[in-house]
């Protein structure tokens, strides 16, 4: 009689158990979706906007190399002296990647992805 009360407390015990693992893997499997599934949108979204910008900078690129190239009687002068300004400020981007672009990114990313769910989605 007392070993069969004891097996049975130890099956309930152990279907509790195994419930339990069951549904803590359930919560770990939510959890990690939803997170990768702000994190993906987040990518999209970006990509979206720097492809928009990328069109407004082509188009601005190339308004102000023919102005500039009005300005000094030669077309290809302008389009010279855009090329020289997106040097230099691609030189300066690639001396300050770190701080510009890499810090802000990760920090971004980080922040998504360890965001707990009680926090506002940014």
């Amino acid at each position: 009689m007392i070993f069969k009360d004891a097996k049975e407390k130890v099956e309930l015990t152990y279907q509790h158990l195994i419930d339990y693992a069951e549904a803590r893997w359930n919560l770990i499997a939510l959890d990690v979706s939803d997170k990768t599934a702000n994190l993906v949108t987040s990518i999209v979204m970006g990509l979206i906007l720097a492809v928009l910008g990328l069109f407004f900078l082509v188009f601005a690129s190339i308004s102000l190399a023919l102005w500039l190239g009005e300005l000094t009687d030669s077309s290809a002068l302008g389009f010279l002296l855009v090329a020289v300004l997106y040097g230099l400020i691609g030189g300066l981007v690639f001396v300050n990647r770190n701080n510009w672009l890499f810090l802000p990114l990760m920090n971004n990313f980080l922040k998504k992805l360890y965001r707990n769910k009680d926090d506002k989605l940014i």
